[in-house]
């Protein structure tokens, strides 16, 4: 194997290992988030100070998370992932821009109801990553 070869194999495993640890974090936290919530639904929305502390605790680790993930991955992925995700993101964020200013003025004038932004922020998600796979389709 040479050089080259060599750093691609450790630039992708170092991708595929951060992307690990942000899905096993991401599944931790999505777990005991739903549980203090679903704990503090349960109870009528009245959850003791103690439990809305590790809810808000476990907020903020999310926060810092996915934030230091994001720079860990940016920081040890080539240009071209770069541009991939540069482009996704960007694609993602004009279907929420689009999409929201759109549903609000349809509902200003009586046509629909008020915006649902977890069902807009699902389409912007579901827009931004169809895009990152249409453009790795693109430069196989």
């Amino acid at each position: 194997m040479g050089e080259g070869e060599r750093l691609h194999e450790q630039r992708r495993r170092r991708f595929w290992g951060i992307l690990g640890w942000l899905v096993v974090i991401g599944l931790v936290a999505g777990f005991f988030s739903g549980f203090v919530a679903g704990f503090i639904d349960g109870s009528g929305g009245q959850g003791t100070p103690g439990l809305k502390a590790i809810g808000g605790a476990g907020v903020a680790l999310i926060a810092v998370a996915v934030a230091y993930g994001s720079w860990r991955f940016f920081a040890s992925v080539d240009e071209v992932e770069v541009a991939d995700n540069l482009w996704a993101s960007l694609i993602g964020f004009y279907a929420y821009a689009i999409l929201f200013p759109a549903w609000w003025s349809l509902s200003k004038i009586g046509l629909t109801a008020e915006p649902d932004h977890w069902i807009i922020y699902g389409v912007a998600l579901l827009t931004a990553t169809a895009a990152y796979f249409y453009r790795k389709w693109q430069s196989r």
